[in-house]
This record gives structure tokens, sequence and C-alpha cells, in this order.
């Protein structure tokens, strides 16, 4: 009666060759699992380049910890969390950027005191986003900084759609008691 081996025991017996500096081991790895975590990247990220980088670097980081890499999940799973938090990475890095390039979209057709609001609004509402949880504020940023469907936020950050929703619900709650009509004139602001 011959063995029969899953795709876990066959993951396993590669990481002990990969571990061994077995290149061939690597490449079966490389080839096996690509595809999908390029299509984890790229369902989330729509850049083909930055998707490309961020699968290279999980499998160069793959190759250079081979000796000390410890996957207490399934290969599959160690793969693909680690691009679903590279992509997390990219994003939190596109947000900070838009940050940054907000402050130079201010209405020249505004008064002074009127743009002077409107960045005293931003800082507010950014503070207030600042103080939610972590898992909330990460949420709320994709939602509504990055425009990301609830559907995407779960897969990103391997939560239940219906939990992305209660931590929104929970960001806009706070926005309002604490910000309450401002949020009118800054929706007015940006709808311009």
């Amino acid at each position: 009666m011959s063995a029969r081996f899953n795709d876990t025991d066959k993951d396993a017996e590669l990481l002990i060759r990969l571990q061994e500096d077995d290149q061939y081991a690597f490449t079966s790895i490389y080839n096996k699992y690509w595809k999908n975590l390029y299509a984890v990247a790229y369902s989330i990220l729509k850049d083909k380049t930055i998707c490309e980088d961020i699968v290279q670097d999980i499998f160069i980081n793959v190759w250079n910890k081979r000796k000390s890499i410890a996957i207490k999940v399934s290969l599959k799973a160690y793969l693909t969390s680690s691009v679903k938090y590279e992509v997390f990475r990219q994003l939190k890095k596109k947000i900070e950027a838009l940050e940054i390039v907000d402050d130079l979209l201010i209405d020249p057709n505004n008064s002074a005191q009127e743009n002077m609001e409107y960045k005293e609004l931003l800082v507010h509402m950014n503070n207030v986003v600042n103080k939610l949880s972590t898992k909330c504020r990460e949420v709320f940023i994709l939602s509504r900084e990055k425009e990301l469907s609830h559907k995407e936020i779960a897969v990103i950050r391997n939560i239940s759609t219906k939990t992305v929703e209660n931590h929104i619900g929970k960001a806009l709650g706070s926005l309002k008691d604490v910000i309450g009509y401002n949020i009118l004139i800054f929706l007015f602001f940006t709808s311009l």
C-alpha cells in the first residue's frame, strides 16, 4: 500500500529541502505559489509592477531566511499572509503620500480663512482617526482614503465583511461625536 501525500506534506518536504539550500525546492515553491500570490496582490492594488515586486520580495525573503524560517501554519497561508501584509504596507505608504498631496490641494479660490479652516478640520479629523483602535483605524483608512470595498478590506485584513462594517460604523460614530457639525463643512469643501 503506497502512502499518499497531500499538499501540506509536500510543502513540509520542500521546506526541509529549502533549509538544506536545495534550489530546486525553492524553484518548486516559487512555481507552485507565485501566480496565486500575484493574484492576491493584484486584486487589491491593480498595479502590475508593484504586485510583481511584492511577490518577488516575498520569495527573496524566503530564500534569505531559509535556514531560520519557522512556519507554524501551512506554507500557502504563510506566503498569502506575507503578501497581504506587504499589500497593506504599500497601501499605507500611498495613503501617507495622499495626505501630503492633500495639503497641496487647498482651493486657491477660497479665502485664506476658508483654506485655514479646511486644513484645521483635516488635522482634527486625522487626530480623531488616529485615536481609534488600530484595527478600526486601518479599516477606516482602507475604506475612505483608498476607497476599497468592504469585501476587499475583509480579504486584506482577513476578517468578515460584517466586522469591516462594524469598524467603519464605529469610526464614523467617533467622527460624528467629536466633530459633529464640522463634518458637514468638510463634506462641502471636499465636494467642490
